[in-house]
């Protein structure tokens, strides 16, 4: 396994893993945080473990690729059995590498049982690892697109005067769940309300003239996708429309940029120079992008000060926009791969500045 030589190498013992993506993505199982402490050990030197409750015996049908389980009842102290395992296993006074969104209080409380073990981050091993994907994760981020792309479109095909924000969302959502996906969002945003890009769907109704910002996620097989297209719903007015192709073209032209060593703040450049030279530097407030797979929001982040090289398997949003409040806002944004030869969208819905 790639992750322990490179842990190997920071004097790491043992890897210790918590419920999340991260124990999914290196373990094969998926379980979510709750009051019931699961754990995976993973020594170096030793046989992996999964410590779960009882009640996830059966580890929910699922096939990991550790094979040894110790229950813990609901009577028992899971940490200090967790413990014992650990200084069975010769772990006593060693480093276990752990990731940065591992509780606190987990840690804490098996701090009290292995007072001379050192839990050392090794967050920046498990990200690296995380940001290329495989041909199986790219097919699964792929199909998540697939299905957005479809959902958001028959969402764009049901407007009508007086539809509201809420509606429009809940058709999105419900075409992603007819196409075999889990929704993850759908903010649908008309008019002024555009203009807060993390605003949720209201009751706001939709009128001629207004501008349409629907920004979509959704979930195949745990791996996300992240999809917006901002239209206006009439004629667009002069300045909706000179924004519009703003937006545009520091999408298109940040797209085109990616290619394998390119550094991420780069990305970002290219596009923010566009929506600058226009006089809307200050408009766009976020970063370009985020990278995105297990996790709508993880490593690389396409933003000033990111020297990281992409790298071929990487996949990544690419979202410029440009917000005024009180008017509207436009957001463009598009799921990307990384390939050998440049870049690949995902997200294949066409772009469309207005329906009628």
């Amino acid at each position: 396994m790639r992750a322990v030589e490179l842990m190997k190498q920071r004097n790491v013992d043992a890897l210790l893993l918590f419920p999340g993506v991260n124990m999914y993505y290196l373990t094969g199982f998926m379980i979510g945080l709750s009051e019931r402490p699961t754990m995976a050990l993973i020594p170096f030197n030793n046989e992996p473990v999964l410590i779960v409750p009882e009640l996830e015996r059966e580890l929910r049908g699922q096939r990991p690729w550790i094979t040894n389980i110790e229950i813990w009842r609901e009577w028992e102290n899971p940490f200090e059995i967790a413990a014992n395992i650990i200084v069975k296993m010769g772990l006593a006074e060693s480093n276990i590498g752990v990731c940065e969104k591992a509780p606190w209080g987990w840690i804490k409380r098996l701090e009290k049982f292995l007072p001379k073990v050192d839990f050392i981050d090794i967050t920046d091993i498990v990200n690296s690892l995380r940001m290329v994907k495989t041909p199986s994760e790219i097919e699964r981020i792929e199909k998540a697109c697939d299905i957005t792309c479809k959902a958001v479109k028959a969402a764009f095909e049901s407007l009508q005067n007086g539809i509201s924000e809420l509606e429009v969302s809940y058709i999105v959502q419900n075409e992603m769940r007819k196409h075999g996906a889990s929704p993850a969002f759908a903010t649908v945003l008309f008019g002024e309300r555009a203009a807060l890009p993390h605003a949720t769907s209201s009751n706001r109704k939709l009128e001629k003239g207004d501008i349409v910002l629907i920004d979509a996620g959704a979930i195949v097989d745990f791996y996300y996708s992240d999809l917006t297209r901002t239209i206006i719903y009439g004629k667009p007015a002069s300045k909706q429309e000179r924004i519009w192709k703003i937006v545009y073209r520091a999408n298109q032209t940040a797209i085109q940029y990616v290619k394998p060593g390119i550094p991420c703040e780069d990305v970002d450049r290219v596009a923010r120079q566009i929506i600058d030279s226009e006089g809307y530097g200050e408009q766009f407030i976020h970063r370009l992008g985020h990278g995105i797979g297990l996790e709508v929001h993880e490593h690389p982040y396409l933003v000033k000060g990111n020297k990281q090289p992409l790298q071929s398997g990487m996949t990544f949003t690419i979202e410029p926009g440009i917000y005024l409040k009180n008017e509207f806002g436009i957001r463009i944004e598009d799921t990307v791969l990384c390939t050998s030869g440049g870049s690949k969208v995902l997200t294949k819905l066409e772009y469309t500045m207005s329906i009628n």
